[in-house]
């Protein structure tokens, strides 16, 4: 079941201003908000109840009673949970501090992948794999590194793919791209103008597009895609280094890759074997 409050997270930097007060509402105090009529919940926020609707629908609900139904669900999961509020690093953080709060940031960022994604949605990821002629990977900077993690997996278990360090040799393999084509494209803000601009070329030639980002609900490259993996926002999008959305998105990938091989393990497992480099004696 996917988390309601993360999704808020998720959304509130894209929300218009109403919205944004809404969500402000809503996270400084969820336990207030539960059981309120949606009448009840515009005159607390000081909102129309159309905007919470716009809201509702904003965030893939089917509308209002599945909000309150999800935010009950969450209100009893913090309630059962001990994990500490994710904390920014210190310049005066001692090395013992920075093992503590990176280890836990990490842990934190897979927790939110577990909440924020859907098996459904794993399996229609897999889906779009499986019919595939071929996956092109997309990916900028830190996401790069991810997207190579995907390459090589793929690579280990014979799948037609590609991914080019060079944006321009991306967007060759997008522009040469067809409708049997898979893309996979990975950015943490959803905004990376080459990782979209390559995802709209694709999606020009009738390929079907798979997003893996931390800004799901309202970023470009969300709209275009076709399936949706979300990392969570533990990170602000100005940050020194990516360090916890690079875990959640490796976090995915482990997930998509081994549901990937264990739908169709009869026909991987051979190849796996095959390509097992063993040292020599």
């Amino acid at each position: 079941m996917v988390s309601l409050l993360v999704r808020l997270k998720q959304y509130r930097d894209n929300a218009s201003p109403a919205e944004r007060e809404l969500i402000e509402r809503i996270l400084d105090d969820p336990e207030s908000i539960s059981g309120l009529s949606i009448h009840e919940l515009a005159a607390y926020a000081f909102v129309s109840p159309s905007t919470i609707t716009r809201l509702c629908k904003k965030l893939g609900l089917k509308g209002y009673k599945e909000f309150q139904h999800l935010l009950i669900y969450d209100l009893a999961l913090l309630r059962e949970s001990s994990s500490s509020k994710i904390e920014d690093l210190a310049p005066t953080d001692t090395s013992r501090q920075t093992i503590e709060k990176v280890t836990r940031d990490n842990i934190d960022s897979l927790r939110l992948v577990e909440k924020l994604n859907d098996p459904e949605t794993y399996e229609a990821c897999v889906d779009l794999m499986s019919d595939a002629r071929t996956i092109n990977l997309f990916g900028m900077g830190a996401s790069l590194l991810s997207a190579r993690d995907m390459h090589y997996k793929l690579l280990r278990i014979g799948v037609s793919c590609n991914l080019i360090d060079d944006w321009h040799g991306q967007l060759l393999c997008a522009s040469n791209s067809g409708p049997e084509d898979l893309s996979i494209a990975i950015s943490y803000s959803g905004l990376t103008e080459e990782v979209n601009v390559c995802v709209g070329r694709a999606r020009e030639r009738g390929g079907k597009v798979i997003a893996i980002t931390g800004s799901a609900f309202d970023s470009k490259l969300a709209r275009q895609a076709d399936e949706v993996l979300l990392v969570g926002s533990t990170e602000p999008l100005m940050r020194s280094a990516a360090m916890a959305s690079r875990i959640g998105q490796l976090g995915v990938i482990d997930i998509l890759f081994k549901s990937f091989v264990n739908r169709n393990y009869a026909r991987f497992s051979e190849v796996l074997e095959q390509n097992q480099i063993r040292k020599q004696q």
